[in-house]
């Protein structure tokens, strides 16, 4: 059962990959990412969307920014990454409304869990 309070959640992550990922790749992932939350929010009711905001950066220099505004629309990407790095700060801002927090939080948790796994492999 949703409600139409707000959550706003930031998740702080720091990534550290066995070998070297390619910018292409990252983005590739976070934007399915960015997607797959999109569509939970969906399913699940949400009858608002502030932002979904993943800032990403190597050595603080450079840095990647994955915005979503607009529940319907595609994931924006501003920014410059490194050709690749084995170490990435990832911060993820989440402003939405009409969803319980603990479930944003577990999806949130399971996404950043398959982005590990995924680089672990790979």
């Amino acid at each position: 059962m949703s409600d139409d309070s707000s959550v706003i959640l930031t998740k702080n992550i720091i990534l550290s990959f066995p070998k070297a990922v390619s910018k292409d790749d990252f983005v590739g992932k976070i934007k399915e990412i960015a997607e797959s939350f999109v569509t939970f929010l969906k399913d699940s009711g949400c009858s608002q969307l502030g932002h979904i905001k993943f800032i990403a950066t190597t050595n603080g220099e450079d840095y990647l920014q994955l915005s979503v505004l607009d529940i319907n629309q595609s994931p924006k990407v501003d920014g410059i990454l490194r050709k690749t790095f084995e170490k990435i700060k990832l911060t993820l801002n989440v402003i939405v409304f009409g969803v319980n927090k603990e479930d944003i939080n577990q999806k949130i948790l399971e996404e950043i869990s398959n982005l590990k796994n995924y680089f672990q492999a790979s």
